[in-house]
């Protein structure tokens, strides 16, 4: 936990003053979201994200205000990770925002630095996010370190909806969910949605009806997904292990306990987030999301869990256990195909960093290699990061000593 401290002070230019969120300041914070991200947010989700995050006492949020208006805002989602065997705090940087009527004054570098001032004894242990092209520099210029690029992996159900989709992303950014950084100051933000799908409108799976050779697009597209789905399945079932003692429970509501013992039996060295039953039921309260857990157990005891979020046309692998999927991959691998027989009937499946076991077996392909990579750019995964205090463990890293998955971002 870490403690607020006591301190009114403020940074001052021209009109403008920052300072540390109040807590009457959920309404203004609330309203500017909506008009920066277009994106109706209500308290339920603030309460979540901010209020009742078990690893700060306080809402880290920096906010700019004129004339006693809120204008601009530098949040933070505290994190329990685990870094070389010890659990740290990190933020987050997230929300981040300015007012378009305000931007181009230099408001995200002055809230950045009022944060980096008052966190800056060494609590939390690290920042890290993941800026896009156009707010990276101003991450940069505030002290962050390039990591690297973690790839988001594809699993094309449906063949012709999955590419129509994501040649769409092409020509804009889109994730639906994606509660982006990018709207602060022009070269000073911070992170887009680090597992954007490249999806935000996802489409129905269904192309325009025109007539090619007395059919229609439709049909063609109707035909090679059914087709699809069958070779998946046949594939998927021919390449996993044989697991006939394993039973598989499917839960609306994430069995919290027996997810932290399935973590604690492997437990990977990288850097992740720390996943104890309590981590667990409250990452999985967001209000805004659907979640759908399956639990595989070997003679009762769990040895393997995914977690899903389906949204609209395609579905979402948030995370999966045990983390270090070099370790016990038969229970996880059998799961994994139970849950993409489920989800067939979807245009695609996505996972992002460190999911899967052997992601290209079960034809996932991440965007950062061909095919993909000549039609969607991941830009907006590079993995920057910030120590705090004198002690040097994150920014000498390399995204191989980070195993991230999407419970590891605000945004999931």
């Amino acid at each position: 936990m870490i403690p607020l401290q006591n301190s009114s002070s403020t940074s001052r230019s021209t009109s403008y003053s920052v300072r540390q969120f109040r807590d009457d300041d959920r309404a203004s914070f609330l309203s500017l979201y909506d008009t920066v991200f277009d994106r109706d947010r209500d308290a339920r989700w603030f309460d979540w994200k901010y209020e009742e995050n078990p690893y700060a006492d306080h809402v880290p949020i920096v906010v700019a205000e004129r004339n006693e208006t809120i204008v601009g805002c530098r949040s933070f989602f505290p994190m329990e990770m685990r870094v070389d065997g010890e659990t740290r705090t990190a933020f987050q940087p997230c929300d981040t925002m300015v007012h378009p009527d305000h931007r181009r004054r230099g408001l995200f570098s002055q809230m950045n630095e009022y944060a980096l001032e008052r966190y800056g004894d060494g609590s939390p242990s690290f920042f890290f996010n993941f800026p896009n092209e156009n707010s990276k520099p101003g991450n940069l210029k505030h002290g962050w370190r390039k990591i690297g690029i973690v790839p988001m992996y594809y699993r094309p159900q449906n063949p012709v909806a999955a590419l129509g989709t994501l040649l769409e992303s092409r020509l804009s950014r889109f994730d639906s969910d994606t509660d982006s950084d990018s709207n602060a100051d022009p070269g000073d933000g911070t992170s887009v949605d680090a597992a954007s799908d490249g999806a935000s409108n996802p489409n129905t799976g269904r192309l325009p009806i025109d007539p090619v050779d007395g059919r229609t697009v439709e049909s063609i597209n109707r035909a090679l997904a059914s087709t699809s789905a069958i070779s998946h399945r046949v594939r998927d079932r021919l390449v996993t292990p044989s697991t006939p003692e394993m039973t598989v429970e499917r839960h609306e509501t994430p069995p919290a306990s027996a997810l932290e013992a399935v973590y604690r039996r492997s437990i990977p060295d990288a850097v992740h987030a720390n996943r104890t039953a309590a981590f667990y039921r409250w990452r999985l309260q967001n209000p805004t999301k659907e979640y759908v857990t399956y639990l595989a157990r070997w003679e009762g005891t769990p040895v393997a869990a995914l977690i899903v979020s389906p949204v609209e046309d395609y579905v979402r692998i948030v995370d999966s256990l045990p983390r270090a999927t070099d370790t016990h991959q038969k229970p996880l691998e059998r799961l994994l195909v139970d849950v993409l027989a489920e989800y067939s009937d979807r245009s695609f499946v996505t996972a992002f960093g460190d999911t899967l076991p052997a992601p290209l077996r079960y034809l996932f392909y991440p965007d950062t290699r061909r095919p993909l990579s000549s039609a969607i750019q991941p830009t907006t995964r590079t993995l920057l990061a910030r120590d705090v205090g004198s002690e040097r463990a994150i920014e000498d890293t390399t995204t191989a000593d980070w195993a991230l998955s999407r419970l590891d971002l605000d945004t999931t």
